[in-house]
């Protein structure tokens, strides 16, 4: 049999099995919110109205754990190479659930999430720490402990901003499935198997999610659990996209040059990323906390203009999906310098166009 349709007909049946399993225990989950009354605390900036069951993203984390039990060791996945990463993932997942129903502070979530991640890093060579940025903006040689810092950082930014996309319906699965989508084609391209195959299992969670998160007799919140647990993977993928840029079969195959591999990476999720520097920066305008929350993202802004959940997401997800491509089909041509102010510009573009489109709106 063709190596590469024997690599297809795994990911398809993985996809399926995720399928089934993911429903199974949605369902299970919805029954055990309504015994314990796990509900979604309303608030001043909802953007839903009635009862509605949170924390389902820990489905995501024991879905994660069950394949990772099932199919590990196989000819060529082995999930015991990434337990490190997967327990860490749970924590995270467990973590977020726990701050779905309790006050936990801001900054106390942050600093476990901090210990967790330095964990992992500190032990774990699977997820290297970033100590090279190969020539990215000039930059070469940081070392391990500055490289350290640097890498637990973009973990929090990355969590943090992918976390504030869990503001509307369909968001944050819908972005999650163009994100790991992608993903699985980097990771296959890399041989990098097992990768690949935490990225279907994603894919299909989220689908399956989209159907509760829509439904109207069982409407369920995937919660910090869930989207600090996909935020989490989503920096995981990234971190290694860019700490294997001189050696990836990606790099290789399409002549990415090592400095612009960051700009591709940060491309990959822009909008969450934007739209979290924008918020923040208009709050410290407002002389506000930057940490504070409102309804000023962009999926609120869509939102007051007449724009439906799904129609929210799926035009915001497009527009990433778009400026990820025009990045990836422009890099041969320049250096990280020229790259990057050309994706600054691009952002603050688009940006600007939301402001105006915002206002005009209002008049």
């Amino acid at each position: 049999m063709n190596l590469e349709f024997t690599y297809i007909f795994y990911y398809f049946g993985v996809f399926i099995l995720i399928l089934f399993l993911s429903r199974f225990v949605f369902s299970r989950y919805i029954g055990f919110a309504k015994r314990f009354n796990l509900i979604k605390a309303q608030s001043a900036r909802a953007s839903h109205k009635g009862q509605v069951f949170t924390g389902g993203g820990v489905v995501y984390a024991a879905v994660i754990m069950v394949a990772a039990l099932v199919l590990d060791d196989l000819d060529f996945v082995y999930f015991s190479t990434l337990s490190p990463v997967v327990a860490t993932s749970i924590l995270v997942a467990v973590l977020g659930f726990y701050d779905d129903f309790t006050d936990i502070s801001a900054f106390q979530k942050y600093i476990i999430l901090s210990f967790l991640i330095l964990m992992l890093l500190y032990s774990n060579s699977n997820i290297p720490v970033i100590e090279n940025l190969n020539g990215f903006l000039g930059v070469y040689s940081i070392g391990f402990l500055p490289g350290l810092i640097f890498t637990t950082f973009v973990y929090l930014s990355i969590m943090n901003a992918i976390n504030l996309t869990d503001g509307i319906d369909g968001y944050l699965a819908i972005f999650s499935i163009y994100f790991f989508i992608s993903f699985l084609r980097i990771h296959d391209i890399n041989t990098s198997y097992t990768l690949a195959s935490v990225s279907v299992i994603l894919i299909a969670s989220s689908m399956i999610f989209i159907r509760f998160n829509f439904s109207k007799s069982k409407k369920l919140f995937i919660g910090d659990a869930g989207s600090l647990f996909i935020g989490f993977w989503m920096a995981t993928f990234l971190l290694t996209h860019i700490t294997s840029a001189t050696t990836s079969n990606i790099a290789q195959v399409f002549s990415i040059k090592p400095e612009n591999m960051p700009v591709i990476a940060i491309s990959m999720i822009s909008v969450p990323v934007m739209d979290t520097l924008r918020v923040m920066f208009v709050r410290i305008m407002k002389k506000t906390s930057p940490f504070s929350a409102d309804n000023n993202h962009l999926h609120h802004i869509l939102l007051n203009n007449g724009f439906t959940h799904l129609r929210t997401s799926l035009t915001l997800t497009f527009v990433n999906g778009v400026i990820c491509i025009g990045i990836f089909l422009i890099e041969p041509y320049f250096n990280s310098f020229e790259l990057t102010s050309i994706y600054v510009l691009i952002n603050i573009f688009w940006l600007i166009f939301f402001e105006y489109f915002n206002r005009r709106s209002k008049n």
